[in-house]
This record gives structure tokens, sequence and C-alpha cells, in this order.
């Protein structure tokens, strides 16, 4: 039989220790948000492929009809239209166009008409955007944006938005005369194939989930410290395996 002996160095101990308990957190982390991120694609895809909702004088809106599909038909207030800062499309910098819909019903709701390029952030540089016929949107009911931890605040007074929130734009865009719905916006959606600008949503998005593969990666590097604090011990002569006489 081998006996062994083991004399753990005190630093290289101690921050193994530390690390190792940091990686597995951040791999668990990662699970839990695997669950979270299936669960958000299962909700989604299950309200999406339900019957589209008319948004007319009887609609009630409730929290569970977030990403169901909603057809809505009113006129443009192209005056009070947003723009929403730090919007890429296919690695090309822009804004999402954000134009508030008058309804006959004399209500008003945000419609995310999609992307456009930096270069036509000025309403006259893209004349095609200003529709003043009545128009009927194919869309996603979408709860106000969360900032992100590393998104900055809406700017009111100096006119730069970074999340779409109904509440700070009714204000910002003198919107309290209406009956203005707060508490969602509609992302509009397009074709797979229509690239029009404003480029808006794909109706089925190629949701990223990648966190099994990151929560595989924290638990390797998990395993690979413990490898290199024993192999390091080994070397060292302060792990020995010895066998009894």
């Amino acid at each position: 039989m081998k006996s062994i002996q083991f004399r753990p160095l005190l630093w290289p101990t101690l921050f193994s220790i530390v690390s190792f308990l940091v990686l597995i957190s951040l791999g668990t982390w990662q699970v839990k948000r695997l669950f979270w991120k299936n669960n958000i694609i299962s909700n989604y895809t299950e309200k999406f492929e339900k019957n589209k909702i008319l948004y007319e004088k009887s609609f009630k809106y409730d929290s569970t009809q977030e990403f169901r599909r909603v057809l809505i038909k009113g006129k443009f207030l192209n005056n009070k239209e947003t723009l929403i800062i730090g919007k890429t499309y296919e690695g090309n910098a822009g804004f999402h166009l954000v134009t508030p819909i008058l309804t006959n019903e004399n209500k008003v709701v945000l419609i995310n008409r999609g992307w456009i390029s930096e270069k036509l952030k000025l309403q006259k540089s893209r004349p095609f955007t200003i529709i003043e016929e009545e128009v009927t949107i194919d869309g996603i009911i979408r709860k106000p944006q969360l900032k992100g931890y590393f998104v900055p605040k809406n700017d009111i007074k100096d006119d730069f938005w970074f999340t779409i929130k109904p509440n700070e734009i009714k204000k910002a865009r003198e919107l309290e005369k209406y009956s203005f719905e707060e508490n969602f916006f509609i992302d509009a959606i397009r074709n797979k194939n229509n690239r029009k600008l404003p480029i808006a949503a794909l109706g089925k998005p190629n949701f990223r989930n990648q966190h099994l593969s990151y929560a595989i990666t924290w638990y390797s590097l998990a395993l690979t410290l413990l490898i290199i604090y024993f192999i390091f011990h080994i070397k060292e002569k302060r792990l020995t395996f010895k066998k009894r006489r």
C-alpha cells in the first residue's frame, strides 16, 4: 500500500482555494443563466405562434401578453420620433427608429420600426420614413426595456436615448394629451428577405444561447487549476506517494 504525505504551501493553497471557488461560482451562474434563457426562448416561441391580437378599442394589456404578435392600424406622428443610440446591423452602426402611432381611438403606442444607419440620423435625409397615410403594423408586444449594467441612462435633456422607456418618451415628446400606452411598445417585424429601411426585427429571431459552453469553460478551468495545484506540489516534493513497508 502507498501512504500519501501532503504538506501544502500556504499562499499557493489560499490562492487556489479562492480561485477555485470563483471559477465554480461562475460556472454555476452560467448554468442558471442557461435555464433562464431556455425559459425565455420557450416562452417567446409559444406566444409568438398564437393567433395575432388586434389592437383596437377593446384591447386590454396584461404582462402575460409580452411576445404576442399584434396588428395595429393608425397614422405615424412623424414629428415625435425618437432615435435609440448604439444599434448595429451586420456590423454597421446606427439607430433604432421609434415612432408613435395614433390609432382611430385616439390611442398612442410606440413602434420600434427598426434599424437605420448613422448617416440617416436627420429626418430630412430619409423622406421614405415619413409616411402620412394610415398604416398597418405587424409586430410583437414588448415590455419597456431595462437598462443594462453598462448602458447609460436616457438623457432626456440632451435627447440621447439608449433604451425604449415609453413613460420617459411620452414626457419628452409631449404626448400626454393622448391616451398613451406606457406598459409596452411594439417591435415591428419583417419577412426574412425584406431589408427595406428601416430594417425591422425578424419574426423568429435566432436566439444566442451559449451559456452551456460558458459553464463548461469555467468548470474546465476550475479542474485545470486543481491539476496544476497538485502537480506543483508534487514537483516541490510537498505531495509524495510512498510505499508502506
